[in-house]
């Protein structure tokens, strides 16, 4: 019956992931081809000044919103790896005393990836990480790597944010700059109870998930999550040409999975690190 549940759940997902919207904003501008490193100021060898990126990470840094009952908050590298004594994520699983993450916001990094498009947009994307996603029946899994994305027009205004939620990551579920819940500049993220997932409000939630029920930042109760502050922004670089992320270099050029290979019915295998996803170059710029 568990395998049966487990099935109909795995069906029921691939079909609200198809139903969501996707993301479709594309400027008519001319393809072009990727731009060539800078002489100066362009570490990553991306074609972007690292000083802009810096500027456009800071400046669309989001807000994330944590579920009030949510048991599995954030961390960062560091974080994990001084807690299983080794230089890289391995592929053994983490301990469970682990998986409730940090209970200090201090220690709650954001990984940023800048990089240019073809289409002469630059994307800005936020990577969070949690020791541990819950999820429903089998799928959970030590490690969650989690982003959202900020599209950037070639005139460095937003043109809109898309929001990764599981199979629909590349890079998710798009809210154009108008429509989309912000303060000031900072985008408002609802990170899904367990699972991580990314929202950008409770209309469009999953049937399975639960978010925070806060419709402002001002006011709400619930964990807060200012990326800019409380532990910063780290930026990661290419992949082809990574910056030292804050001395955690060899930790995302790691390949393998972060944790173990999960269990049959019971947990599926941990993710791999964010310059090994496919969310991390997703137009353009390799």
């Amino acid at each position: 019956m568990r395998a049966i549940a487990g099935g109909l759940f795995l069906f029921a997902l691939i079909l609200g992931i198809q139903g969501r919207e996707r993301h479709s904003a594309r400027a008519s501008i001319a393809p072009r081809r990727p731009p060539r490193a800078l002489i100066a100021d362009d570490a990553d060898h991306d074609g972007l000044p690292d000083a802009l990126e810096a500027a456009l990470a800071t400046r669309f840094a989001p807000i994330v919103i944590l579920d009030a009952h949510e048991a599995n908050r954030p961390a960062s590298i560091g974080w994990l790896l001084a807690r299983i004594g080794r230089t890289d994520p391995g592929t053994s699983g983490f301990p469970a005393w682990l998986r409730p993450g940090s209970p200090d916001p201090r220690d709650w990094v954001t990984y940023v990836h800048v990089y240019p498009r073809t289409d002469g947009f630059i994307n800005v994307q936020y990577w969070f990480f949690y020791p541990y996603n819950d999820g429903p029946l089998f799928f959970d899994h030590d490690a969650d790597w989690e982003h959202i994305t900020v599209e950037v027009d070639p005139s460095g205004e937003p043109r809109g944010v898309a929001f990764a939620q599981h199979g629909n990551n590349h890079p998710g579920v798009f809210r154009a700059w108008p429509i989309a819940r912000k303060v000031g500049e900072h985008p408002v993220v609802l990170s899904a109870r367990g699972t991580h997932a990314s929202y950008p409000d409770q209309s469009s939630l999953n049937w399975f998930e639960h978010v925070s029920a806060c419709t402002a930042v001002a006011g709400c109760a619930d964990p807060i999550w200012r990326t800019w502050d409380a532990g910063g922004l780290v930026n990661v670089g290419e992949r082809g040409a990574q910056l030292e992320a804050g001395g955690f270099r060899q930790a995302l050029a790691y390949a393998g999975r972060w944790g173990g290979a999960g269990e049959f019915l019971r947990s599926r295998p941990a993710p791999r690190g964010p310059l090994h996803q496919r969310g991390f170059v997703i137009d353009g710029f390799n």
